[in-house]
C-alpha cells in the first residue's frame, strides 16, 4: 500500500452510544406505563371505598331510631368526612409521585442522551449529576409520604365506633369489616401502592442507565501499538499486509497521534506514515495518514476502540477500501 485515503470519512461508529440511548427510552417508556398503571389502581381504589361507604350507610338505616339518629348521622358524617380527606391525602401525594418521577425520569433521560453525544461538555455533566441525586432522593421521599398516608388511614377507627354504637346490625359489621381491612377497598389501595413501588423501582432502573452514561465522559487511553493484516483486494495482488498502529501520545481532549506502518509482499516492503486523530469517550475515533516529509495526506480512519481492539473502515486512496480490526500489544 502506497496510499491510504483522500478525503477524511465522515462516518463514525457510535454503536455503543446509540445502544444506551435506546435502553434509556426503554426505560422511560416503562416509568411511563407504571405511572398508568398507578393511575388506574388508585381510580379503583377511589370507586371502591365509595361503594364501601353506601353499604355501609345503607345498612346503618336499618338500625337508626328516634333514640340513635342523631348519634348515628354524627358518626356517619365523621366516616365520610375522614374517606374524603384520606382519599384526598392519597391522591395528592400520588399525584405529587407521579408528576415527579415521570417530568424527573424524561429530563434526565433527555440529558443522558446528551451526555452521550457530548461526554466532555461540562455543563451537561452537571445536569445529569443533579439528575441523579433528584432521582435518587425525590421519588423514594414523595413513595414513602403516600404510604404515611395510607397508614395513618382513620376510617378503621371510624367504623369500629360505627359497628360499636350498633352491636345488633350484623350486615354493618360484616360490611364495615370488608370496608376497613379485608375487602375490595383495602385490596384497592393496596394494589396502588404496590403499583406506586413499582414506579419508583422503574425510575431507579432508568437512575442506573443515567449513571451509567457518566463512563463515556472518561476518554479512552488509546497510547499503545496495535497489529493486524488487512486486505483491501486492490494492492498487494489480493494478499493481506500487515499493519502495526502505533500511538505515541494522547492529549487530554482525545486527540492523539503516532505511525502507521504497512508491510506487504511476504515482508519485504513496507511504508510509513505519520497518523493523528482523535477519540471521543464513547471510544469512535477518526484519523488521518499523511506522508512524514510532504505531510501529504495518504490516508483515514474511521472506527470505535473496544477494550484493546479498534475496529472500523479504511480507504487507502487508491481504490482500495475495507474493514479493519487492530489489536494492541
Amino acid at each position: 500500500m502506497s496510499r491510504f485515503v483522500q478525503p477524511l470519512e465522515s462516518r463514525v461508529l457510535f454503536s455503543a452510544a446509540s445502544a444506551a440511548a435506546a435502553v434509556l427510552l426503554g426505560d422511560v417508556k416503562q416509568v411511563t406505563a407504571s405511572a398508568a398503571t398507578e393511575r388506574a389502581d388508585l381510580r379503583s381504589a377511589q370507586s371502591a371505598a365509595t361503594a364501601g361507604l353506601n353499604k355501609v350507610a345503607a345498612d346503618l338505616k336499618t338500625s337508626t331510631t328516634s333514640a340513635n339518629r342523631t348519634s348515628n348521622a354524627a358518626l356517619l358524617k365523621t366516616l365520610k368526612t375522614d374517606e374524603l380527606r384520606t382519599l384526598a391525602t392519597l391522591r395528592g401525594d400520588d399525584t405529587e409521585l407521579l408528576v415527579v418521577g415521570t417530568s424527573l425520569s424524561a429530563r434526565a433521560a433527555n440529558d443522558a442522551k446528551a451526555l452521550l453525544l457530548h461526554s466532555s461538555d461540562s455543563k451537561i455533566q452537571a445536569r445529569v449529576a443533579a439528575d441523579i441525586a433528584a432521582l435518587t432522593t425525590d421519588p423514594a421521599a414523595r413513595l414513602a409520604a403516600l404510604q404515611a398516608a395510607a397508614q395513618s388511614n382513620v376510617i378503621g377507627s371510624d367504623l369500629s365506633n360505627l359497628v360499636t354504637a350498633n352491636p345488633a346490625n350484623t350486615a354493618l359489621a360484616a360490611d364495615a369489616s370488608a370496608f376497613g381491612t379485608g375487602g375490595t377497598a383495602a385490596a384497592a389501595i393496596g394494589n396502588a401502592l404496590t403499583a406506586a413501588g413499582t414506579f419508583t423501582a422503574t425510575i431507579g432502573t432508568l437512575n442506573t442507565e443515567v449513571n451509567s452514561t457518566t463512563s463515556f465522559s472518561a476518554i479512552p487511553n488509546l497510547v499503545g501499538t496495535y497489529v493486524g493484516q488487512v486486505t483491501d483486494g486492490s494492492h498487494n495482488q489480493g494478499l493481506p499486509s500487515n499493519w502495526t498502529l502505533d500511538i505515541s501520545s494522547e492529549g487530554t481532549d482525545g486527540s492523539f497521534s503516532g505511525t502507521i506502518t504497512t508491510t506487504q509482499n511476504g515482508n519485504t516492503s513496507s511504508q510509513t506514515q505519520s497518523i493523528a486523530g482523535s477519540v471521543k469517550a464513547d471510544g469512535s475515533f477518526t484519523a488521518t495518514a499523511s506522508d512524514p516529509t510532504t505531510h501529504q495526506v495518504g490516508g483515514t480512519l474511521a472506527g470505535t476502540a473496544s477494550g484493546t481492539t479498534l475496529s472500523g473502515t479504511f480507504n487507502d486512496g487508491m481504490g482500495g477500501t475495507g474493514p479493519f480490526t487492530l489489536t494492541r500489544q
